[in-house]
């Protein structure tokens, strides 16, 4: 996958990371509100159950934005520091 790849997957990770957890938190604190407008009314278990497989889906989204973040090539560019320190020792 090029670079470009795991930029717009990681962003896609954080985008539902985010949402997810929101309305998690929202469910937690509104619970007579509808998650999802009730989307998720088909999930077994009530609001403990939607709110379970939110925060499932909230996990999934960290692990694929984390996994696309760490696979990122960081030594593309001519400004990239190599770990070595520079103006001290041999050239």
């Amino acid at each position: 996958m090029r670079k470009g790849g795991h930029v717009a997957l990681e962003a896609v990770g954080l985008v539902i990371t985010a949402l997810a957890a929101q309305t998690v938190i929202r469910g937690l604190l509104d619970r007579d509100s509808a998650v999802l407008w009730g989307i998720l009314d088909w999930a077994p278990g009530g609001l403990t159950g939607r709110l379970i497989l939110l925060g499932c889906v909230a996990l999934v989204g960290m692990v694929v934005g984390g996994w696309a973040h760490t696979h990122q090539r960081t030594n593309t560019g001519p400004f990239v520091h190599s770990g070595r320190s520079r103006g001290r020792g041999k050239l």
